[in-house]
């Protein structure tokens, strides 16, 4: 399609790169979970992420995301339940025990809950609606532009969730101090609660 040039494409990579790879309750799961498990182990929670996050993009192509614009109550409801959520995974985190072995029997998230959590994920929700209502073209053009989007968005899940948990299992041999690892889940827990005030501001 001739819309789709160069001109349109970088601004897409410069806005789906910054807000993928910036924390949020994805980077601080990611981040955990490549603590805990390594990068290798980590990668089909990555993979749930790239999966959850392009169908949730299409569907707000499809007008999913004017419908939760237009419904203030639907809108709070899914804040509240990704709240929720985020809190249980929040109290999960913050008083994780030791460190599973990288080759033990211990699991990390399988990938269909990470993609079913990008549902009530209010980062993800907030990233695709402004993505595509900037983004898009109208006319002939939307699908091709839209789709445009939403699959750079989901291919961007893939260098920056692994940027951060190659970080989170580089750490691995420095939180091998119990004392350490207790404060490092503690802060991530807090940082994920701490998800929840801007979402509900």
């Amino acid at each position: 399609m001739d819309a789709i040039t160069l001109g349109f494409l970088l601004p897409i990579v410069i806005y789906t790169f910054s807000t993928t790879i910036t924390p949020g309750p994805n980077v601080l799961m990611v981040t955990a979970s490549g603590m805990n498990f390594g990068l290798r182990r980590t990668m089909p929670h990555i993979t749930g992420i790239f999966i959850g996050f392009l169908t949730l993009n299409l569907l707000v192509a499809s007008g999913i995301g004017a419908l939760l614009l237009a419904m203030p109550q639907l809108h709070w409801a899914l804040k509240i339940i990704g709240s929720v959520y985020l809190l249980w995974l929040a109290w999960n985190i913050a008083t994780a025990g030791g460190m599973a072995r990288v080759d033990g029997d211990a699991r990390p998230m399988h990938w269909w809950h990470a993609a079913l959590f990008q549902i009530v994920n209010p980062k993800a929700w907030a990233m695709a609606i402004t993505g595509i209502a900037a983004f898009s073209l109208p006319g002939d053009a939307y699908w091709p532009s839209a789709l445009t989007v939403a699959f750079m968005f989901a291919l961007m899940t893939y260098p920056c969730s692994c940027v951060w948990a190659v970080l989170g299992s580089q750490l691995r041999r420095w939180l091998e101090d119990p004392a350490r690892l207790r404060k490092f889940n503690l802060i991530l827990g807090i940082l994920t609660a701490l998800c929840v005030v801007f979402i509900l501001m």
